[in-house]
């Protein structure tokens, strides 16, 4: 074979290594697919993994939130005598503790209505009705809502359908939490994320039950604990609670039912109703009658 011929045979035998080599070098559709569909599988498992500790994270602040407030409240009990926070009654000068545990949630001349109320009027009221330009216990109102809370029930109301629920919304500063029911009414949002068991003193042990999370039904009085919903704070999973004694506990829960809940309550609430009242001529049956839920 010439020179010439040979050099023919390298050129032809060159531009089929080249396009052998290219062939090689790229995906078919099947590979391309085969990619798609890992990818797909590993981003389906990682998913669920990542919002379970996204809501970790958040649970956390959330208790957080709570020992914060509890911290505040312990605070203020060193300047009313031992009392956590509470509203007066709007018309008995020496009501009882049974008595005052009737008005808790409501409004008057002097106080908003229910659990923002207590914290407009009652726990930052030097800084909304005094004139103290910063609030006093509670530095930042951003702790009183959960990470987690998207929505909330009215209060004193069980929705019987979602578009009943009212979204969650953070306030700057305490003066902008509603003042009277028909302003709560037309602001139509939540702005704390937790219910409240007023009427607590120092003196009190330190296991009963000061705070925890809202559900997205009525939690006042006797209504909490009632069950949980994939809609709730933490959903079925559980419920943070702070106790008197300031710290946070994590309540989990196998469902959201109400036959787990209730047993969340018998644990919580079981002390309370076992201890004796404060004041006995009252008529009260225990501590609990002197005592009452507000959200």
């Amino acid at each position: 074979m010439d020179q010439a011929e040979q050099a023919q045979v390298g050129h032809i035998t060159g531009r089929r290594s080249t396009a052998v080599a290219s062939n090689r070098d790229g995906f078919t559709l099947i590979e391309l697919l085969v990619v798609i569909a890992i990818i797909a599988l590993l981003i389906a498992v990682l998913l669920p993994a990542l919002s379970r500790a996204r809501e970790v994270s958040r649970r956390t602040v959330c208790g957080t939130n709570l020992r914060q407030i509890g911290i505040a409240f312990q605070q203020y009990t060193e300047d009313f005598d031992g009392w956590f926070p509470a509203k007066g009654h709007p018309t008995i000068s020496s009501p009882t503790l049974s008595e005052l545990a009737t008005v808790q949630d409501g409004a008057s001349p002097e106080w908003g209505p229910n659990f923002a109320g207590m914290i407009r009027d009652i726990v930052e009221r030097r800084n909304t009705r005094e004139g103290n330009p910063t609030p006093f216990y509670l530095p930042e109102p951003k702790v009183l809502l959960c990470p987690s809370d998207k929505m909330n029930n009215r209060p004193h109301t069980t929705p019987t359908t979602p578009g009943e629920l009212w979204p969650t919304a953070s306030v700057n500063q305490y003066a902008e939490l509603p003042r009277t029911l028909p302003i709560e009414g037309n602001l139509g949002k939540s702005f704390i994320s937790y219910f409240y068991v007023a009427l607590w003193r120092i003196t009190d042990r330190g296991d009963f039950l000061l705070m925890a999370d809202q559900s997205n039904k009525n939690d006042t009085t006797v209504q909490s604990f009632t069950g949980l919903t994939p809609e709730d704070n933490h959903g079925t999973r559980g419920m943070n609670i702070l106790l008197l004694d300031g710290h946070v506990e994590w309540g989990q829960l196998r469902t959201g039912s109400f036959d787990d809940l209730q047993a969340l309550s018998n644990k919580y609430w079981g002390p309370i109703i076992a201890t004796r009242p404060l004041q006995s001529s009252d008529g009260a049956a225990n501590r609990s009658s002197e005592v009452q839920t507000i959200e």
